[in-house]
């Protein structure tokens, strides 16, 4: 079994980050980055800066939701400049129903990863993988 340089396996290493990134993004950042920085298994940070990716990439996506409102009260002022008994929303609150659904999506998703980095295993997320194979490549 591949331990760590702390002497702890690599597999648990890499289910630590995905488990921490689903709770906390700061926790599972440091220990991302200690694996960037001292380990020297490729498995594990690819598994890292895997984890960093697939949260970030949520945080994009709900950040894009939170924008549906701020659009929404952009239009009403130009709506209102001519008619002022209009007033646009977002209906029944869609845009809380979509950060919730992400937020599910999000946590299902690192805990399956964090399951399968425990068998030393991985899921393709093809959006991250593919900014991986571009700037982890040993080729220059």
């Amino acid at each position: 079994m591949l331990k760590t340089k702390l002497g702890i396996s690599i597999a648990l290493v890499g289910a630590a980050m995905y488990f921490l990134g689903m709770f906390s993004f700061i926790p599972a950042v440091l220990l991302a980055g200690y694996v960037l920085i001292a380990e020297e298994n490729e498995w594990v940070k690819r598994q890292a800066a895997r984890m960093i990716g697939v949260v970030l990439l949520f945080g994009l996506l709900s950040i894009a939701i939170g924008w549906i409102d701020e659009i929404i009260g952009m239009l009403n002022i130009v709506v209102r400049w001519f008619n002022d008994e209009v007033y646009l929303k977002v209906p029944g609150n869609l845009t809380g129903l979509l950060q919730y659904i992400i937020s599910i999506a999000k946590d299902v998703f690192l805990l399956v990863m964090g399951i399968m980095a425990l068998g030393m295993k991985s899921i393709k997320f093809p959006l991250v993988d593919k900014q991986l194979d571009k700037f982890m490549s040993s080729e220059q």
